[in-house]
């Protein structure tokens, strides 16, 4: 089901109810932009790349939320489906809450515009959204305006008296002579001309000397974000109060509509039920950020915050990738992942649309809708954990009656392109695997794979993982090997080399002692290679232990490093 800002109220009812008797949701998002994948590293921390995604959460919106609920009926022995794609652009509220800056890639509007998103849509009908933090000022601000005007007359009075500018003078009689007129007609309200905040400021207070208990002025805001002054005849004090109170609840219905999607976040939050996204790090941090809570800066109080809104959560890029179905598995883009889960070893449980509802089937082909793409992560998920069920040799029922099959995946954000299986374990400590066989390596600006790869040919192939031009860790797969490589390599004026643990210590501003001094008995050699113009070149002598001689490759050919062949697409 299509939704925009013209039948989202309409929705909502039965998107609560479709929420609440779920047995689990799948979400997707589609972005303004993802320039996140380049600043990754193979050898971040959990924190880092933590707080790199956290950059791109600000820097970039969302623009389409899927969402699709899936329940399993017993009685059928199938799934029902409901499923929502959602158009979001937060319209400009007020000067109190700051306008939201649209930043976007070329690269990914134009992916999304190959894909037949439909933007006029977007910026026409787009569903409104405020976080939590933001309708708290938002209310704030009313609360404080609406003080304002009940003290509004008293303080008019007692307030200072500001001399009026002779150039002034003539419009200032002229609103004090409409306002005469005013109070001799039948007329409810007179709205005054269009003025700036000075000119409004002088007429509340020749209005309040002249026309003492007789008229009372309001600041009233136009649809285009004009603001006029609005006259209306003095009225009673308990009718006044009527006035403001229904004022106030009529800036609490622009308030709500203002918080629009934010709605459902609220809703999904509220029932506690499994969450499920393929690759779903970058849309859960973009869903707590625009719609719930500011993403904190420090790492473990995300950890916290996350946790305590999305009790279950399950990436099946996590799912798909672990030990149970790696090898049953090729690719776990999401377009592939649907192809191998459709057939032999695994088997979809019978899947149909909610009764009276709208949903999609996976031979509809809209990769890259939110609504769509979330579907099919929510099949994709449903064909794995009907797989444990079998394996276990548990019947549909009771496969799908808890999460019981599913605890060594909950919990678990995958990381898209680091080494060694890394993953944010929401509510638990992240995995923290030895990382002994790597080296944090700084060189000549003219440096290329080649010459890194030459460098530590004696100890085998190498995965090299850029910072910069002149920087890069790597990874030696004899991970055996590690010990020699820094002793053997730790002793050059054209490089260094220091362990990637003494490399984050550096980053954390933790003060390590240097390395042991290399071993005296050593033999000089010297390792060969060319320079970008085609020169031949020796670099500094590299010193290698004589014990260790016997043992080291004598063949010094270009090894050959491995290259994150992953889809950058966030798939």
């Amino acid at each position: 089901m299509e939704v925009t800002s013209s039948n989202f109220k309409e929705i909502l009812p039965k998107l609560e109810e479709d929420i609440n008797r779920s047995t689990f949701l799948a979400i997707d998002c589609e972005f303004s932009g993802l320039n996140v994948v380049s600043e990754i590293n193979a050898y971040d921390t959990p924190k880092q790349y933590y707080e790199k995604v956290r950059k791109n959460c600000k820097e970039f919106l969302v623009i389409q939320y899927g969402l699709s609920a899936f329940r399993f009926e017993p009685s059928d022995g199938e799934f029902k489906q409901q499923s929502y794609n959602f158009y979001i652009f937060r319209r400009p509220v007020n000067k109190n809450i700051p306008d939201q800056r649209f930043l976007c890639q070329t690269s990914s509007i134009n992916f999304l515009t190959t894909q037949g998103f439909d933007f006029n849509k977007l910026f026409k009908s787009g569903i409104s959204y405020l976080n939590i933090t933001e309708e708290s000022d938002y209310r704030d601000k009313l609360e404080e305006k609406q003080k304002l005007r009940n003290n509004q007359i008293s303080s008019q009075q007692n307030s200072e008296v500001i001399p009026i500018p002779d150039d002034m003078q003539p419009m200032i009689d002229d609103i004090l002579r409409q306002l005469g007129e005013f109070l001799d007609t039948d007329g409810v309200e007179l709205e005054l001309p269009k003025c700036n905040a000075f000119m409004r400021r002088l007429i509340y207070q020749t209005t309040a000397q002249k026309y003492k208990n007789k008229i009372l002025l309001q600041t009233k805001q136009l649809k285009n974000k004009d603001r006029i002054l609005v006259a209306t005849k003095f009225k009673t004090k308990e009718e006044q109060q009527e006035i403001e109170k229904k004022l106030f609840e009529e800036e609490l219905t622009v308030l709500d509509d203002f918080i629009g999607f934010t709605k459902v976040l609220r809703l999904i939050v509220d029932s506690g039920k499994l969450v499920v996204g393929h690759n779903m790090c970058l849309d859960f941090f973009h869903t707590i950020d625009k719609f719930l809570t500011p993403l904190p800066v420090d790492y473990e109080e995300f950890k916290e915050c996350a946790h305590s809104l999305f009790k279950n959560i399950l990436d099946t890029k996590f799912m798909a990738s672990s030990e149970d179905f790696k090898d049953l598995i090729p690719s776990t883009i999401l377009k592939d992942l649907i192809e191998t889960t459709s057939k032999t070893p695994f088997q979809l449980p019978p899947i149909a649309i909610e009764d009276e509802g709208q949903g999609y089937s996976v031979e509809d082909k809209k990769e890259h809708e939110a609504g769509y793409d979330a579907y099919i992560t929510g099949v994709c998920f449903l064909s794995m954990w009907s797989y444990l069920g079998k394996l276990n040799e548990i019947s549909l029922e009771d496969t799908f009656k808890d999460l019981h099959l599913l605890e060594p995946f909950v919990n678990k954000l995958f990381l898209m392109m680091l080494r060694d299986n890394q993953y944010i374990h929401l509510g638990s400590q992240d995995p923290n695997p030895p990382r002994d066989h790597v080296f944090y390596l700084t060189f000549p600006r003219d440096w290329k794979l080649n010459n890194i790869i030459e460098l530590f040919s004696p100890f085998g192939s190498v995965y090299v993982a850029w910072i910069n031009e002149t920087s890069a860790y790597v990874g030696l797969y004899k991970r055996e090997q590690a010990a020699v490589a820094l002793s053997t390599l730790s002793q050059s004026d054209t490089y260094s080399i220091m362990t990637y643990s003494r490399r984050q210590s550096q980053l954390s501003g933790i003060k390590t002692p240097l390395a042991s001094p290399a071993p005296t008995n050593r033999k000089k050699r010297y390792v060969e290679n060319t320079t970008r113009g085609g020169m031949s070149k020796k670099f500094e002598p590299i010193l290698e232990d004589e014990s260790e001689a016997g043992s080291t490759p004598k063949n010094t050919r270009k090894g050959s490093a491995k290259i994150f062949s992953e889809s950058d697409a966030w798939d």
